[in-house]
């Protein structure tokens, strides 16, 4: 556990349960079921998805334009869409905060666009800045304490421009330069500049959100107007060099916090404690019993949920992900020889649990493709609803994954999850079902500190655009003025939070026999 994180002997809830029975309730009471107090209760965005493209201020000679806008400008997202502003965040937030407010919460996920801020290599937009600063002190002055990502997917065009012509992505500098291959210098610079504005009102940072997700949706599924992320490329030499930059930009980015932020913003004790957001899933075997298919589960397991971790705490780098750390990058194709890095190790304080929902794996006859099994969205369980996405729904795979991570022994967030469907029938009812399942992890022992339900509001849910309906709020983007709808999900969101449990009566309200709809069971 790094020097930073509050260190607690017990995890909480069982704390608590201990310290209900000593205060004189009868022990044959049952034991509490609630969340511990001082749970964190909000919803998460990414910066790009809730304020787009918009310039406040298209009079200057500051252009805002990010990887992901060449994405758009380029068709390679649904139908064509572009991303002019987003869900409006960036002019309606106070309004926003005080929503979620009045709802009982008391924390928020956001994030700072670095394209915003650093629009041209070394060149600086401090009102950008400056209006983030203005965006997190109107987030405590709602009673919100805001965590923040550095790193959500987008980047300045001279970090990354996915042009058809003359490309750029220093995602792919040399990686065997460590702490300072390109892409890391870059990110660590940016950190520097934005560290000291943001620390009177930031403890809590999650710094590269989803690794894998830039990893897999960047370099391993290919193509414009694929749903792939940029560039769109297909390679597995590739997304081996961005795994390795990524590990590198994240501990520069915490080294860079913990040196320049020394504000305690709430008074816990702790000025920085550092997070990296990752997607999470239970992993299974597409057919039970079959080897090829165990194996495959078990390489996807480890790639999925543990080879950033375990290099982010010890240093390990597991880079052709055959869960050993012996390769050398002349024994086969790596782009640096693995082994023990100690600049990586200690640099979580906490970790980010994204989930949304379980997977299935087919192994590849004969063993891994570049150590990367088959795996199929279309082949998850039949027998479990799914959200529009395509993602199962399986709440009692949010509960494993929590007691899995909770043996690494940090405290936890979860730091997405949610459900993508047209309009809001199950959505009430899949919140009130992983509050549930988190419920049940919280009291077997698991330190969750705070839950970040995805999302607020309806967003541009990246190659898919406005297509995906994630919100507990929606939007109608046919309205210029952008109105926030309430949706029956935000009522059941705020029912839990007020009771600060899953209590029958709110099981009773929204948890019904079966989800509806197509592709629903």
């Amino acid at each position: 556990m790094s020097r930073d994180t509050p260190v607690r002997s017990i995890p909480l809830a069982l704390a608590s349960a201990g310290a209900l029975l000593a205060s004189g309730c009868p022990a044959e009471e049952e034991p509490p079921t609630g969340f511990i107090d001082g749970f964190l209760w909000g919803t998460a965005s990414a910066p790009w998805q809730v304020e787009g493209d918009y310039d406040p201020d298209p009079t200057d000679d500051f252009a805002v334009r990010s990887n992901w806008t060449v994405w758009t400008e380029r068709g390679c997202v649904e139908r064509g869409q572009t991303n002019p502003e987003g869900s409006g965040f960036y002019t309606r937030y106070e309004a926003d905060f005080a929503t979620m407010a009045a709802m009982g919460m008391n924390t928020v996920r956001l994030g700072v666009d670095w394209t915003r801020i650093e629009p041209e290599d070394d060149r600086w937009n401090d009102a950008e800045l400056d209006h983030y600063v203005d965006v997190l002190r109107a987030a405590r002055a709602a009673g919100l304490e805001p965590m923040v990502t550095l790193h959500h997917f987008v980047a300045p065009t001279f970090i990354q421009d996915p042009a058809e012509d003359d490309a750029v992505d220093l995602l792919l500098g040399d990686p065997s330069l460590g702490v300072d291959a390109p892409f890391a210098v870059q990110f660590r610079e940016f950190v520097e500049h934005v560290a000291p504005a943001l620390g009177p009102w930031v403890d809590l940072y999650s710094i590269v959100n989803e690794p894998f997700s830039v990893i897999s949706g960047g370099y391993l599924v290919g193509g414009c107007g694929s749903g792939a992320f940029p560039p769109g490329a297909l390679s597995i030499a590739s997304s081996r060099t961005v795994h390795s930059n990524l590990l590198f930009a994240h501990a520069e980015g915490c080294r860079a916090l913990r040196a320049l932020d020394v504000d305690d913003a709430d008074g816990d004790g702790a000025a920085v404690l550092c997070g990296n957001a990752a997607s999470n899933n239970v992993v299974r075997p597409l057919v039970d019993g079959d080897p090829e298919d165990i194996a495959g589960a078990e390489r996807i397991d480890w790639i999925y949920n543990h080879a950033t971790p375990t290099a982010l705490l010890t240093g390990d780098v597991d880079l052709d992900f055959d869960r050993a750390f012996d390769t050398t990058a002349a024994e086969s194709n790596l782009p640096m020889d693995e082994g023990n890095y100690p600049e990586l190790a200690g640099t979580l304080d906490w970790m980010g649990v994204n989930y949304y929902g379980p997977i299935r794996v087919e192994g590849l006859p004969g063993g891994a493709l570049g150590g990367f099994p088959y795996i199929d969205a279309a082949d998850y369980d039949p027998t479990l609803p799914r959200s529009t996405l395509g993602y199962a729904i399986d709440a009692a795979g949010f509960e494993e994954i929590l007691g899995r991570f909770a043996r690494y022994g940090l405290p936890l967030y979860i730091t997405e999850n949610g459900l993508g469907e047209d309009g809001d029938t199950n959505r009430p009812m899949y919140i009130v079902e992983h509050l549930d399942a988190l419920q049940r992890a919280v009291v077997a022992g698991a330190d969750v500190r705070g839950y970040y339900h995805w999302s607020m509001t309806d967003n541009f849910e990246w190659a898919h655009g406005i297509d995906q309906r994630f919100g507990i709020f929606g939007i109608d983007y046919d309205d210029p003025e952008l109105p926030r709808i309430r949706r029956s999900s935000a009522d059941a969101f705020e029912d839990v939070i007020r009771a600060g449990a899953v209590t029958d009566t709110i099981r009773e309200r929204w948890v019904r026999e079966r989800y509806e709809g197509p592709g629903l069971r």
